[in-house]
């Protein structure tokens, strides 16, 4: 009788020499069809005999060669003397068999004893055992006579490593591995490494190189010319004849309601039958109650549906459509199969596109259940893995790495987060060798793995182009949306009414806001519905503190806004208040006059258009807030630029308002195709604040057909248009060549709202930045300074250039300046508190 999880991988058709079946559940117990415990040597034996193998030898360091049957002993043996040889005639001592019955049903029966001959009778004791040295013969034998068909079974194959030939037993191999294909004899190595990479590892060790060289050089989909077999842990079959066996042998009730359930439940727990053994055996019955009592279940896991559960979840409405739209396909494609159409081109690996914390991984496990459900997958278990599981650090591990966690995810879903990021680092890169390893395993392995890939939109976009079969092998893309705000509090409540918790009016009012705040902040950590968790996390804890601190109820207490850390509560603070505060900090600019003006009729336009919005007088339109800023350096253009975005945060036309600055480096590759992904990662990092692009001329096209500045611009354009509602890009310059710029760009001035020139400072203007600067750093002069500065700043604004560096010019004429001062109280030995905070006339000299 055979067992899925040995004998699946194995295929006698394809002439492999060597089988290698590997993992810690080599040496689990197996349940048959008609239910009989078992190891793996008796799974084998059975196997091979069942495929017309008469000679079948077995070998560990131990025992070292030994028999199942009788008649492989006396074909090996065939003319030796049978005490030279220790056999082992596995008897089936178990009083009874379970056979199945009708309906499903299986009884019990009576085995019948066979009398065992003298001849039988003596064999099976010898009174010694061979050594290693003369074991090699009957191995060489077995594999070169190609008469009658052998196997060898190394049961423990990590005693090859004490083998006392063992250089000339790898020889012989290396040997047996070269046989003819019509030999048809084979070689089956068990190990208990867990992982190909450790299989790989121990092989090299030891100086089994072949074995170890065909690991690192194997195909996956072909196998080579060595099929290697991952046992896994029971599938729910097995898990199902193990029941049965309690069932009848032990009377254990069996809650029939939840039982194909509670299969499906414990194969996907990814633990070994003997493990399942010990539960059935000290529990008084098999059931869901009893699962839950003892223990034997890792999750929550619920009767209902797992597409309900879908549907039952906050938000996700565009993935609910398209998740069950595809799960009615799959069910027409399901029946088309059983009336025998083909379907071998059926693909189930998918692809989530969203930003963190919208529920990828989540959906991800519920696809699992739903795909099995369906019978599509045999398991449903999700394995998770990033970049760092899959790519190893030197070259053919990748493979092998990668190998691994996909046996461990077959007959379920391999659930691949950020999978952008084996691409990201190109074709030298070992990440390639993880996807070229994906890809074979997703073709070959399609009836048994679901592959789902995870990321950022845009980033799993550039992923699926990284290599040209990717994209086919996908069946679909879902995009996750980020929740709403709305969608953001009612996450929030269901955490409140699992533990019965309410909240305080004062916080109730302000909540919407901390959490709409919070959780569209560039902090990843806080993002979408993981940011609802955190900020629920830290309240809780807050909340507890604040409880035994006053001795309060700690069930009916509810939560308060003083359990809002003092660093969040900025989040909370008045919007109006905030808007005059950076009004305030915008009219303290020192000159500016033109521009003042000009941010505040923009202000007041955004104003009117919100109350006409309340009022029902205006439909809501994604205006675009584009700027260009025109003005020579340290004009104040980068100061005013960072108002705006906190001034458009506070009336609610960016929710975050951060701000971005960049110029033509930040933005322009050095070989084809990079400056487009520069360009989009910079933008993506801007979204809902402020993009400020510095000497944005500088992007223009240029003489020279090389130059990458014009991609920059072909991103750039229509991202300003797609995202106008969480955007703002403000363009800076010199006036005429960013008039120039325009021209030579009229997609980018089309797309411009408003225009604001930053005029020069005056000399008076000037030296009202150089007296500010002085005061905010305590620093006190006399007039004759002040007389002296005024003239250079003078003397400098009737004689500037077109470069004339405004601000900049007077912090470095203030800097020089303090350098000046502390070199002459030094050299005057002048250390008195007032000395050291005083400017002084000589000190001015040799400014200009």
């Amino acid at each position: 009788m055979t067992v899925a999880r040995v004998t699946r991988g194995l295929n006698l058709q394809r002439g492999d020499r060597f089988l290698v079946l590997y993992g810690v559940n080599t040496n689990d117990t197996f349940c048959t069809p008609n239910l009989l415990l078992q190891d793996i040597e008796q799974i084998l034996h059975s196997y091979l005999q069942d495929h017309g193998y008469e000679r079948i030898l077995f070998y560990t360091g131990v025992k070292k060669l030994y028999f199942l049957d009788a008649q492989s002993r006396e074909r090996c043996l065939s003319g030796s003397k049978s005490s030279q040889v220790d056999q082992k005639l596995e008897a089936n001592h178990r009083p009874f068999k379970v056979t199945p019955g009708p309906l499903g049903n299986r009884r019990l029966v009576a085995k019948s004893k066979s009398v065992s001959s003298p001849t039988q009778t003596s064999s099976t004791t010898p009174p010694t055992r061979l050594q290693d040295v003369s074991i090699l013969s009957y191995f060489q034998t077995a594999m070169t006579d190609s008469t009658q068909k052998s196997a060898i079974v190394f049961s423990q194959a990590e005693d090859l490593n004490q083998f006392d030939q063992k250089r000339e037993l790898f020889g012989r191999m290396n040997d047996w591995f070269r046989l003819p294909p019509s030999n048809q004899n084979l070689c089956i190595f068990i190990f208990d490494h867990e992982n190909l990479t450790q299989l790989q590892r121990f092989c090299h060790q030891i100086g089994f190189i072949l074995l170890s060289e065909q690991i690192v050089n194997r195909n996956p989909v072909t196998q080579d010319y060595i099929n290697f077999v991952y046992v896994g842990s029971p599938d729910r079959q097995e898990i199902e004849g193990l029941r049965d066996y309690f069932r009848l042998t032990q009377k254990k009730v069996v809650d029939w309601k939840i039982a194909n359930s509670l299969n499906r439940w414990l194969a996907a727990e990814n633990q070994r039958l003997s493990y399942w053994y010990a539960r059935f055996n000290n529990s008084s019955e098999i059931s869901l109650k009893e699962a839950r009592n003892q223990g034997w279940l890792s999750g929550d896991v619920r009767e209902t549906p797992a597409l309900e559960r879908l549907n039952a979840m906050i938000g996700l409405n565009s993935v609910k459509k398209l998740i069950s739209v595809r799960q009615s396909f799959l069910q027409v494609q399901i029946e088309r199969r059983k009336q025998g159409q083909d379907l071998s081109s059926l693909r189930l690996h998918l692809v989530f596109k969203g930003n963190p914390g919208t529920g990828k991984t989540t959906v991800a496990r519920l696809m699992g259940e739903i795909y099995r459900d369906l019978g599509l997958l045999e398991r449903g278990h999700v394995i998770e893995v990033t970049r760092s599981d899959l790519v190893a650090g030197y070259v053919g591990q990748t493979a092998i790495q990668t190998d691994d966690y996909i046996n461990r995810a077959l007959d379920g879903v391999l659930f691949i987060d950020e999978a952008y990021t084996l691409s990201e680092g190109g074709q030298a890169d070992f990440g390639q060798e993880a996807i070229d390893t994906l890809l074979q395993r997703m073709e070959r392995d399609r009836e048994r793995l679901v592959v789902i890939v995870a990321g950022y939109p845009d980033k799993i976009d550039n992923f699926l182009k990284s290599n040209p079969g990717l994209k086919s092998r996908f069946s679909a893309e879902i995009e996750f949306e980020d929740f709403t705000e709305a969608e953001l509090l009612a996450i929030f409540q269901s955490h409140l009414d699992k533990l019965k918790l309410s909240v305080a009016p004062n916080l109730e009012k302000v909540l919407p806001q901390l959490l709409g705040n919070l959780c569209n902040s560039q902090d990843l950590e806080f993002a979408n519905a993981r940011g609802v968790e955190k900020v629920f996390q830290i309240l809780d804890e807050r909340r507890a503190h604040r409880l035994v601190q006053k001795q309060l109820n700690q069930i009916t207490e509810p939560f308060e806004l003083e359990d809002v850390p003092n660093e969040y509560q900025y989040l909370i603070s008045n919007n109006d208040q905030e808007l005059k505060d950076l009004l305030t900090q915008l009219n303290s600019l020192i000159g500016l006059n033109v521009v003042k003006i000009a941010i505040q009729e923009i202000i007041a336009t955004q104003q009117a258009n919100q109350r006409l919005q309340s009022v029902g007088k205006l439909v809501k339109q994604e205006e675009t807030l584009h700027m260009l800023f025109l003005g020579n350096p340290g004009t104040g253009k980068t100061t005013v630029a960072r108002l705006i975005g906190k001034i458009f945060q506070a009336m609610g036309l960016l929710k975050k308002g951060h701000f971005i600055e960049v110029n033509r480096n930040d933005l322009v590759g050095a070989y084809v195709g990079q400056t487009e992904e520069k360009t989009k990662r910079v933008i993506e990092s801007a979204l809902d604040g402020v993009l400020f692009i510095d000497e944005a001329y500088a992007l223009s096209r240029s003489n020279f057909s090389n130059d990458y500045g014009i991609q920059v611009i072909d991103t750039l354009v229509p991202m300003m248009e797609n995202y106008r509602d969480r955007l703002v890009v403000i363009l800076a310059g010199y006036t005429q060549e960013m008039q120039q710029f325009l021209a030579a760009n009229s997609g980018i001035s089309s797309r411009i709202a408003y225009t604001i020139d930053f005029p020069d400072y005056t000399a008076a203007e000037m030296y009202q930045i150089f007296a500010r600067m002085s005061q905010q750093n305590n620093y006190t002069y006399n007039n004759k300074v002040a007389e002296a500065m005024q003239a250079i700043f003078e003397c400098q604004f009737q004689s500037r250039s077109e470069v004339f560096g405004n601000g900049r010019y007077v912090r470095n004429i203030y800097e020089k300046l303090v350098r000046a001062q502390k070199n002459r109280i030094i050299r005057d030995n002048r250390l008195t508190e007032t000395d050291l905070m005083t400017f002084m006339i000589e000190d001015t000299q040799g400014l200009i």
